[in-house]
């Protein structure tokens, strides 16, 4: 067996699909087999089938969660969601504790941390968003109770600013696509004519393009309405070559009537620059590094994907 053939094997199964999406999940296949040192997993969608991003016994082993504030994250959100009986958003843990290129454990891996850390999310979120005075909790597939559907923000923070508590609700992205299903009911119709948010129709808010985010400053908007928080400001954080992600979310920025100062694109490569300037501890510099191997630096597998093409 040639070296290209046995490194393509280590690797595992390939899809066929775009390339930048091809390239992103050979780097988590390249991640599961030599930093993790685990086979692949089955395809989620495919029985019968192996998948290189996928592990198998994730629940137990708990390798696809990078340190222990992503690994206590995880614990506190399914606990409390158990507690509550049915809560907004999905969280499915197939996905979450197996499968390396879905955005679910990325949320855990990038924000973990930051809820085990007030202090920590503090010093990096007053760094990333202008106007973040303190973070008073974080927290995950968030959306209020009762909430009209299954929308919710991977990631909600509640924070200050000028001595005003509000919310700052984010969409994470990893390979998925902003959904193209058109969701539009009496309930939705009805916020956003309570609100002054919005600077264009609601036929421009509800095109596919935008759909998702819209639903997600929805949430944002009735919680204000509510008088549950004093402010909202909204969010998207994306890979940074993510360009067409990251082109739709300063799209929508700009249908907001204060989107300049209220909705914010971030994206891996600025949050892991701004978190390590600050004086962390050793565990959690090392995660950062681990975030950054695993989520940015794709120049570590390239050897190998270049060999294995």
């Amino acid at each position: 067996m040639s070296p290209t053939m046995k490194l393509r094997q280590l690797i595992g199964t390939l899809p066929s699909e775009p390339k930048d999406k091809a390239r992103l999940r050979f780097h988590q296949g390249w991640w599961r087999s030599f930093v993790l040192d685990e086979p692949q997993g089955p395809h989620p969608l495919r029985r019968g089938e192996s998948v290189c991003n996928v592990v198998s016994g994730g629940e137990h082993s708990l390798k696809n969660l990078i340190g222990d504030g992503a690994r206590a994250a995880v614990e506190r959100t399914l606990l409390d969601r158990k507690n509550q009986g049915k809560a907004a958003g999905l969280i499915d843990e197939r996905r979450l504790y197996n499968n390396l290129l879905s955005s679910q454990p990325l949320v855990f891996n990038f924000f973990g941390n930051l809820q085990q850390d007030r202090r920590l999310a503090t010093q990096l979120m007053s760094r990333l968003v202008p106007g973040i005075d303190e973070v008073l909790d974080v927290r995950f597939e968030y959306a209020p109770r009762p909430w009209i559907d299954n929308s919710a923000f991977d990631v909600a923070l509640v924070v200050k600013s000028r001595g005003e508590t509000g919310l700052l609700g984010i969409e994470c992205k990893f390979t998925e696509t902003f959904s193209p299903t058109v969701y539009d009911i009496d309930e939705y119709r009805d916020i956003a004519k309570d609100s002054s948010a919005f600077g264009v129709d609601y036929e421009t808010c509800i095109a596919p393009r935008f759909n998702q985010l819209f639903r997600n400053q929805l949430i944002a908007e009735r919680l204000v309405q509510r008088g549950e928080y004093a402010f909202r400001m909204t969010g998207l954080f994306c890979h940074e070559s993510d360009t067409s992600a990251i082109a739709t979310g300063n799209a929508f920025k700009a249908l907001l009537v204060d989107g300049a100062a209220s909705f914010h694109v971030l994206t891996y490569a600025r949050f892991l620059e701004e978190l390590q300037q600050l004086p962390l501890s050793w565990d959690q510099r090392s995660s950062s590094m681990m975030l950054w191997a695993r989520y940015c630096a794709l120049e570590l597998s390239e050897a190998a994907y270049r060999s294995a093409e």
